[in-house]
C-alpha cells in the first residue's frame, strides 16, 4: 500500500491534463506559475509538468477563490505570514466583508422593489380615482419646502445606507379650490426598515397612522400637481359620501427623464374625515 501511495504522489500532469482535471484554461494555470501560486516542472524535452501535491494546492487556492479571496490575498498568504491566527483573523475579516455585500444587494432588491411597485401604482391608477390608507411610515423631518427636503435627503443618503429610500410628500391645503402648499415630508415606508443599517434607530421616528384617503395618480410635466386634479379629487369623494379634510400629500414616486423634459408620477392621498 505504501508503495502505491508513493506511485500516486510521483504521478505527473501535463499541463492539458491539468487544465482538464481542475476545470481552468491553461493560461490561468500559467499566470498562477507567474504569480508564483503554483510552480510547474519542466522535462528534459521542454514540456512542463505538474504532480498530484499541485492538484491539492490548486484545489486549496480554487477553494480560497470560491470564498471571493483576491489572488493578492492568496499570494500574501502564501509568501507571507500563514498561521492559525493570521488565518483565523482573516476569516472573520472577510465574512464582515461579505456579509455587508449581501445587505448591500439587498438594499439594491429593496429598491428594486418599491420602483416595480410604483410602476405598477402608475400602471393600475393613473387617472383614476380610489380609495388607499395613507402608507405607515417613518417620519424622518419636516422641511419647508420640496428644495429643501431634496438637500436633507441627499444629507440623509450620504450618512447612511438605504435611506435613499426615502420619499417626499409635499403636503398643501385646500380651500375653496385653492392649494397652499405647506411643506414637505420624508417618510421611510416600515416595510423598508429592515434594509436599513443597523445603526441608525428608525424607532425614535414617529410614524404615520393609515388613515383612509381618496387616492390617484398623476402623470404630469410638472413636479406639483395642479388645481384641477385635487378639485376633481374633492368631487370624487364627496360622491362617494365622504368629506375630505382639506389637505393633500403629493409624492413623486418615480420619473422617466427624457432629454428636453421630465416625466413625473405623482400619487396624490387626500385624508377623509
Amino acid at each position: 500500500m505504501a508503495e502505491n501511495r508513493t506511485e500516486i504522489k510521483q504521478r505527473e500532469y501535463l499541463i492539458g491534463d491539468m487544465s482538464e482535471i481542475v476545470g481552468v484554461s491553461r493560461d490561468t494555470l500559467r499566470f498562477y506559475e507567474k504569480k508564483g501560486i503554483i510552480k510547474a516542472r519542466k522535462k528534459e524535452n521542454g514540456y512542463r509538468y505538474y504532480l498530484e501535491e499541485d492538484l491539492f494546492r490548486l484545489m486549496v487556492i480554487l477553494y480560497k477563490r470560491k470564498m471571493n479571496d483576491s489572488l493578492e490575498e492568496i499570494e500574501g498568504y502564501i509568501k507571507g505570514e500563514n498561521s492559525v491566527e493570521y488565518m483565523k483573523k482573516h476569516l472573520q475579516t472577510r465574512i464582515k466583508q461579505e456579509e455587508m455585500k449581501i445587505h448591500y444587494h439587498q438594499q439594491a432588491i429593496a429598491r428594486m422593489r418599491l420602483a416595480t411597485k410604483d410602476i405598477q401604482m402608475a400602471e393600475q391608477y393613473g387617472g383614476k380615482c380610489t380609495w388607499k390608507n395613507f402608507p405607515v411610515a417613518y417620519q424622518l423631518g419636516v422641511c419647508d419646502s420640496l428644495h429643501a427636503s431634496l438637500q436633507k435627503w441627499f444629507s440623509l443618503s450620504s450618512e447612511t445606507g438605504g435611506l435613499d429610500m426615502t420619499y417626499f410628500y409635499t403636503e398643501f391645503s385646500i380651500k375653496e379650490g385653492q392649494m397652499q402648499e405647506q411643506g414637505t415630508k420624508l417618510f421611510l415606508y416600515q416595510e423598508v426598515g429592515p434594509f436599513i443599517s443597523s445603526d441608525f434607530h428608525l424607532e425614535q421616528y414617529p410614524q404615520t397612522a393609515p388613515v383612509p384617503c381618496i387616492y390617484t395618480i398623476l402623470e404630469s410635466e410638472n413636479i406639483y400637481p395642479d388645481e384641477e386634479t385635487a378639485c376633481q379629487m374633492v368631487r370624487w369623494g364627496k360622491e362617494q359620501g365622504a368629506e375630505p379634510t382639506g389637505v393633500l400629500y403629493s409624492n413623486n414616486m418615480t420619473s422617466f427623464l427624457g432629454e428636453d423634459s421630465n416625466i413625473y408620477f405623482l400619487e396624490l392621498y387626500m385624508p377623509v374625515k
